[in-house]
């Protein structure tokens, strides 16, 4: 039997497509950034949303992003069906950028971290089993950005990648 081979890019990708989809986190980025068009969420991806966890280059930039990355951590040897998987989310603002209006009370990365969870933890939609939320941490990244890290796990595979 052919061991399955899990597309982490096309995962990654659908679990952006998520994010983007929903407009109080398209709302809370509110880019700083050229070519974004509020009514085009999908425009916000590499500019606000990426698939691997970015640190912006420079200290000019005071923009807001959703980070992600996807680890495979635990292969079972007997059957190759099964793996478990870590995804981290980052969500990262500049200092500048933090504080929302009154009627958020909250935070910029709180507010998208709490989202975050609020889409992911517990679902099952995503071919793995369900999204266990295990860390939720305010991280200081340098003297400007700083960023809430969401680790989420699934234990085992579902159904064939092919399907979502």
């Amino acid at each position: 039997m052919e061991p399955v081979i899990i597309s982490i890019s096309k995962y990654k990708m659908a679990l952006l497509s998520e994010i983007y989809k929903n407009p109080k986190i398209v709302e809370a980025i509110a880019s700083q950034q050229d070519g974004v068009i509020p009514d085009e969420p999908d425009s916000l991806m590499y500019k606000n949303l990426f698939p691997y966890l970015r640190i912006p280059g420079t200290e000019k930039d005071t923009d807001t992003y959703v980070l992600l990355k996807v680890d495979k951590d635990r292969v079972n040897r007997n059957n190759r069906v099964y793996s478990r998987y870590q995804t981290t989310m980052w969500a990262l603002a500049h200092q500048d950028r933090m504080q929302m209006d009154a009627r958020f009370n909250a935070t910029r990365i709180d507010y998208i971290a709490e989202e975050l969870t609020r889409m992911f933890h517990g679902q099952q939609r995503f071919g793995f089993s369900k999204f266990e939320l295990i860390s939720d941490m305010e991280v200081i990244l340098d003297t400007k950005y700083l960023y809430r890290e969401l680790v989420f796990r699934c234990n085992d595979l579902r159904q064939p990648i092919a399907q979502w």
